[in-house]
Order: C-alpha cells, then structure tokens, then sequence
C-alpha cells in the first residue's frame, strides 16, 4: 500500500474515532440532563428522602461508587478514562458490569440480524437482478410492484400483519420469546429456530424489498453501459453477459448497501424485539429507558453508534477489496 492510501485511510480511521468521541459525549451530557437525580431512581424515592436528611454521607458513598460525585467535567473525564479502558460502568438495576449486559444482549441480537441480513442480501440480489435484466416485462412490473409494496409498510407493522396471519390465524409460529423452556441439545436448537422464524422473516422482508430496488437500479444502468454493449458485439449469450459482466459490476454498490445494514438493523430490530419479546438489545435499551438505567443506556447508545462506525469501515475495505479502482484511489480521480 502507498503512502497516499495509508493517508487516505488514516484519514477515514481519524473521521470513525472522531465520530465515536462525538457519540459518546453527547450521551454523557445528554443523560446528566435528563431530569431527576440518578441516585433517587437508584435507592428510590422513599429511601432517597430519608438518606438525604438521615444519613447523607450513605448518598456521598454511593456518589463515590457510581462515579457520579466531583464537578460535571471531572464526571466527563472520569467517563472517558474508563472508556479507554474498556469499562462501561455498572447497571443500577442489575448491579453488573454494563459491558458484560450488553454483549449478552447483542448476541442474542445477532442471532436474529445476521440470517435476517444474508437472506435479504441474497434474495434481493436474485430477485433484482432479474427485474433489471428483464426492465419493462411483466416478471419485472411483478417483483418491482412487490418491493414497492413492501418497502412502504414499517416494520413493526409488518410484525404485526405476521403475528395475525401466522401466529393467531394458521398457529404455525409462536407469538414470542426465545424458547418454551426446559429443553436442551437439539431439542433446544429446533425450538430456537422455530421461535426465530417469524422475527427474522419480517427483519429480511423490511430489507428485502430495499435491495430489490436498488439491485434492479444497477443491473438497468450496468446493461447500459459501454462493456455490456462490447460483449453483446463479441456474440456472448446473455447469461454469459449477465453472470460474468453485469453482475460483478452491479453488485458493487450492493457491498455497501449490505454492510451498512448490518450496522442500522442493530438499532433499527429494536421494535421487533419488543413486538416478538425477543431479549436482545432492543428490549435492554426499554428497559434502561423505562428504570432510568443511565449506565446501560449511554453503553447501549455507545455500542449501537460502533456497530455502524464499524459497518461503515467493512463497507469501505470491501470495495477496495472487490474493486481496484477504489483500492488504487482511482475512482476518487475519475
């Protein structure tokens, strides 16, 4: 790599630092605004009021624990030297370490997101690539008034139509949750899949019909471009131009499409979550809300804004991987 792309990238790695530094201040501040004192929600209000005129030197040792007592800045710089140091704070609520919550809680998360994300990505791939191959026919009228259907319903609407359809209607899937309970092995691991189902089926269609379109876009635009017309000179089949010219070239914008909803769908299933009570990030972050959990809540903010700073950066060293323009710095000079 030159010293013009290790310039070029180092500038990018600064821009995602920079970007999380500014995240995470604006959840420090952001939360020491927030009405009421954290150690009233803490003890609450009935033992707050009595430790406050009884014993208040309990108050300043909770203060001391929690890291809530000296000036707002010393706070500030106390928050940050713990987050160089990977400590998120401890919960309120749970009285354990933020950090150990949230990556239980992401894993589970996770489990919905990646095949919800893949089978989005390979569907929307496939269906969008026909639709553009075959512009203006009526599989492509069919599969495009399909995605344009689907994109504007919300998701949790979506989650709703499925519960109704699948869950109360026909009694195929579970209403909720994780697992029945009780089972382990591969008794465990059906039971998992089962209650996966429906959830995962509305996060791929909420991405599903996305993809479609944008797919579609640029196999239109790849057909139109001068090596699709140099290969149709040189008497190649049109399966021969569409897998071997077409696609390579049209699927590049879909690298960063993909990876960056691998960062927003982690925030964005929050709704599903709680609609299917799934226990994952979304449910932790209401219920932060919900107790006034200020730790859990500005490690949850925090973690969400590094899942896209991080998708961000995989989208970025994907193209360059995939394409050497982008690698060389071409593309930026064209």
């Amino acid at each position: 790599m030159n010293k013009k792309n290790l310039t070029r990238y180092g500038g990018k790695l600064l821009v995602y630092l920079l970007t999380v530094w500014c995240v995470a201040t604006f959840n420090f501040f952001l939360i020491r605004f927030m009405p009421g004192d954290p150690l009233e929600h803490l003890v609450g209000e009935e033992d707050y009021l009595y430790l406050t005129s009884a014993h208040p030197e309990v108050l300043q040792e909770l203060e001391q624990e929690y890291g809530l007592d000296g000036s707002l800045w010393e706070q500030y710089g106390a928050y940050l030297n713990r987050l160089v140091h990977g400590d998120l704070g401890q919960s309120y609520k749970n009285k354990v370490p933020v950090l150990d919550l949230i990556l239980w809680r992401l894993g589970r998360t996770f489990r919905l997101i990646l095949p919800a994300v893949a089978l989005a990505a390979i569907f929307g791939i496939l269906l969008g690539a026909i639709a553009g191959w075959r512009s203006g026919s009526r599989l492509d009228r069919l599969i495009s008034r399909f995605s344009l259907i689907v994109y504007s319903i919300p998701g949790y609407c979506l989650g709703m139509l499925g519960l109704l359809v699948f869950c109360f209607w026909l009694g195929i899937v579970p209403s909720g949750g994780m697992t029945s309970g009780g089972l382990t092995g591969a008794a465990y691991t059906r039971d998992l899949l089962w209650h996966m189902a429906l959830p995962v089926g509305v996060l791929t269609m909420s991405k599903l019909a996305y993809n479609i379109q944008m797919m579609r876009s640029s196999v239109v635009n790849a057909k139109r471009a001068d090596f699709a017309l140099v290969a149709r000179t040189k008497g190649l089949s049109g399966r021969r131009i569409l897998f071997r010219h077409i696609l390579p070239n049209a699927a590049l914008p879909m690298i960063t499409i993909i990876t960056m909803q691998m960062g927003f769908i982690v925030s964005g299933s929050m709704m599903i979550e709680q609609l299917f009570n799934w226990d994952g990030m979304g449910l932790l972050v209401y219920k932060a809300i919900g107790g006034n959990d200020y730790p859990v809540l500005q490690g949850s903010l925090l973690v969400l804004t590094v899942c896209v700073v991080l998708s961000n950066l995989l989208s970025d060293l994907l193209c360059a991987l995939v394409d050497p323009r982008i690698k060389d710095g071409v593309w930026n000079e064209l």
